[in-house]
């Protein structure tokens, strides 16, 4: 399966080709299109399935280009990247039958996964072409199709509720626009632990059962679950607690923890609606509690929830190398406030923004490499996101103090080293002495050493030597009579004309000017 990427930002077609996982989705090819013209040509050149494009682009635009695909080439499913939030480009993308709209910037994570369902609408649809062309199999399947053509409505932004209405017709599924229905997302919390489909199904059966309720219930990806629950008159039920006794079943039963979101009573046209906004609530259980979700529930989370905890202790402490009360403290914090239900996606976003800020201002003080961190040792993405999830940001917060007190040890471990070769360039100033001279006498590899020497004092080992040098040599210019060949010879020259250079170099001035300066102007 191949994809097109059409973008007249070169930067940004480059990104999208290397920020998506192209491998894992197995896509064989990715090309790329600077505009409409070139993008023809890819297509008439190469076997193109799905198509990322912008809208706005010079000459022509990209809902202009997929008019033209529609016509020859209807198969391809088109996903629109833009950075145009009006209503009237996403309602003209939609009306032309486009699979997704996604507003620019967008996280890379977020493409791919669009991407994803791309790719099995267009598996699903290929099952489903066969399927109609063999009414047997048809009959022999209802399930399947039936798990399909939800999941298929759910994930696909473009299709319309009257060709779900349809399909579930052609089932024996008999849903009316007039019918009520509510829609209940089951997100397992453990999905390490994820039981058979069928288990799940037979739960809630039970629970639905002495209500005479019906529903649907389809597989929508590895640990969610979505149950319609549909009458053609008026619900009677309190779907909270109903869902509560599925939750408690679902544990007691088959040993895994679930959380439920549940929609409001609506006819079919806000089914779409309705899997938005559970989606949305889903994204906000960053803490993975099980429990009942309405929208009153999340409402109810407020971002006043969020007290500030002792962020200027904590970055004190972190740059005193006492990370481990931090990571106590930090634990015992965010325990706490799991327990009392109140982190949210904005609880643990606030979070994040906080500790990252004490976390930059401690290893400022310390001189710690930020780059090193978060681009050689831990994924930029993972330290970007670490707000999505509870578990992500605990493991973000012991990477980080981890690695503070690795440094720390690192730190006291290389510091002997190097006060053993201070003292050896010290003690022999007025010596000729090579870095191979210094590492032999404090038992050391040359270039280990100048690179130890170079992270602990911030400057190259032979520039510190250059310094020490320069700075004796500006005392005994200052403070002695002592000639200046004499000079040169104590602190390590034995050719007169390459210690004036170098000393002019450091001072700007050759020894007898710097001299004669100081002489004549003593405050200097």
């Amino acid at each position: 399966m191949n994809v097109l990427i059409v973008d007249d930002q070169y930067d940004v077609v480059q990104g999208v080709i290397a920020g998506v996982d192209w491998q894992a989705l197995q896509i064989s090819q990715a090309y790329a299109a600077y505009g409409a013209d070139e993008a023809r040509t890819v297509l008439r050149t190469h076997e193109i399935h799905i198509m990322l494009c912008d809208i706005e682009m010079p000459l022509e635009n990209g809902l202009e280009l997929f008019k033209w695909v529609k016509l020859y080439y209807p198969a391809i499913a088109c996903i629109f990247l833009s950075s145009y939030s009006e209503f009237e480009y996403a309602q003209e993308a939609i009306q032309l039958g486009c699979f997704d709209y996604i507003l620019q910037p967008a996280r890379y994570e977020d493409i791919q996964a669009s991407v994803e369902r791309a790719i099995h609408k267009i598996h699903t649809d290929a099952e489903m072409q066969q399927i109609y062309e063999y009414g047997a199999y048809w009959r022999q399947n209802e399930e399947v199709l039936l798990e399909n053509c939800v999941r298929s409505f759910m994930l696909d932004s473009g299709e319309h509720h009257q060709q779900l209405l349809r399909d579930l017709n052609n089932l024996n599924i008999c849903i009316s626009e007039d019918t009520r229905l509510r829609s209940i997302l089951i997100q397992l919390t453990n999905p390490n632990k994820e039981p058979a489909k069928q288990e799940l199904r037979t739960i809630l059966s039970k629970v639905m059962e002495p209500h005479k309720l019906a529903f649907l219930f389809v597989q929508l990806d590895r640990g969610n679950y979505m149950a319609l629950v549909y009458t053609e008159g008026i619900f009677e039920v309190h779907f909270e607690s109903l869902m509560m006794q599925f939750i408690a079943d679902a544990q007691k039963e088959l040993g895994c923890s679930t959380a439920c979101y549940i929609s409001d009573t609506g006819h079919p046209e806000k089914l779409k609606k309705h899997y938005k906004t559970l989606s949305h609530m889903r994204q906000h259980n960053v803490a993975l509690y099980s429990k009942v979700f309405t929208m009153q529930h999340m409402n109810d989370m407020k971002e006043s929830s969020y007290s500030n905890p002792d962020m200027q202790n904590w970055s004190i402490l972190i740059a005193h190398g006492s990370s481990k009360t931090v990571r106590d403290q930090i634990h015992s914090y965010l325990l706490q406030r799991k327990q009392l239900g109140i982190i949210s996606a904005e609880f643990l976003a606030r979070f994040h923004q906080d500790f990252i800020q004490i976390f930059l201002t401690a290893a400022k003080q310390m001189k710690l490499d930020i780059s090193e961190i978060f681009f050689e040792k831990y994924s930029y993405t993972d330290y970007i996101e670490a707000y999505t999830s509870l578990d992500q940001m605990i493991d973000l917060v012991d990477f980080v103090l981890d690695y503070v007190d690795e440094h720390a040890a690192e730190d006291r471990q290389a510091q002997l080293p190097i006060e053993r070769a201070i003292a050896y360039i010290n003690q022999n100033i007025e010596k000729n002495f090579s870095r191979a001279e210094i590492a032999e006498a404090i038992y050391l590899n040359p270039e280990y050493l100048s690179r130890l020497f170079k992270r602990v004092k911030g400057i190259s080992l032979n520039d510190f030597i250059s310094t020490q040098k320069m700075e004796i040599a500006k005392s005994l210019l200052t403070n002695t009579n002592i000639p200046v060949h004499l000079i040169a010879s104590k602190v390590g020259y034995s050719n007169f004309s390459y210690f004036s250079q170098v000393f002019k170099k450091y001072c700007g001035l050759t020894p007898l000017e710097y001299r004669s300066k100081v002489i004549a102007d003593p405050a200097e």
